[in-house]
């Protein structure tokens, strides 16, 4: 039989964590469903990756911001932005309330 990872209290105090009441059903279902999640993560434990060196991301790409003075050819102005709005009201747009 396999032991379990995740208790009760611990789904208890992660749905408390995000602001959910769970029935005792639902309970048993997200345990099994994360006991299973962090399984599969722990898998990645009998990777070697000795070889393999650290990154925080894959793209290449560097800072994409302009540097301080350099005008911004992309943007648009205040004018620009506002020109087409239908609806605005001191230089904002105006939108119906959805809510």
């Amino acid at each position: 039989m396999k032991k379990s990872k995740l208790n009760k209290e611990e789904i208890l105090h992660l749905a408390k964590l995000s602001n959910l009441t769970l029935t005792n059903d639902e309970i048993e279902k997200y345990r099994k469903q994360l006991e299973e999640t962090v399984e599969y993560v722990e898998n990645l434990n009998e990777l070697d990756t000795r070889k393999v060196e650290p990154t925080s991301q894959t793209t290449n790409l560097t800072d994409v911001f302009f540097k301080d003075g350099v005008e911004n050819k992309r943007g648009l102005s205040q004018n620009e932005a506002m020109k087409n709005a239908k609806n605005k009201k001191n230089d904002y747009f105006v939108v119906k309330r959805i809510m």
